[in-house]
């Protein structure tokens, strides 16, 4: 299991910045290498990702569950797919607090992997999940301060 977490603040309201992630219209525009999505229901989503470790790369099929809404509070988003000869399951916990002009967010990552790409070594395999990861908080922040 690979855990990250981190947090950032952004000039925004609280709702803004819960309402772009709890919305799946606007949390697949975050997803690194997306190839394709199919919204289930406003909780629920089917993607397809690039995905991949060094020369293991390939797609990836994962559910994305948007879990646990404690509105303007917290939410947890819940995956698990498989790919590329590996399969994965997940959560991250994102956590809002306003604070005066800007609101913060912090986030956690809990990260399984399984298969081929796991047994490629755990430096190698958090690297990439660290730069998938953080390419999707980046995304999220870059947006939020954009709008």
């Amino acid at each position: 299991m690979i855990h990250l977490d981190g947090n950032f603040n952004v000039k925004i309201e609280v709702k803004t910045a819960y309402n772009y992630i709890s919305n799946p219209d606007t949390l697949v525009k975050l997803i690194p290498d997306l190839i394709e999505y199919n919204k289930i229901d406003d909780n629920n989503l089917k993607i397809t990702a690039k995905a991949g470790v060094s020369f293991i790369k390939g797609k990836f099929d994962l559910d994305l569950s948007i879990d646990h809404k404690v509105e303007n509070k917290h939410i947890t988003l819940r995956g698990k797919g498989n790919g590329s000869g590996a399969s994965t399951d997940f959560t991250v916990d994102f956590d809002f607090n306003q604070n005066n002009d800007d609101t913060e967010i912090r986030w956690n990552a809990y990260i399984n992997v399984v298969g081929t790409a796991a047994s490629m070594g755990g430096r190698m395999m958090k690297g990439a999940i660290n730069k998938y990861v953080n390419k999707l908080v980046d995304k999220y922040k870059e947006t939020l301060e954009n709008n």
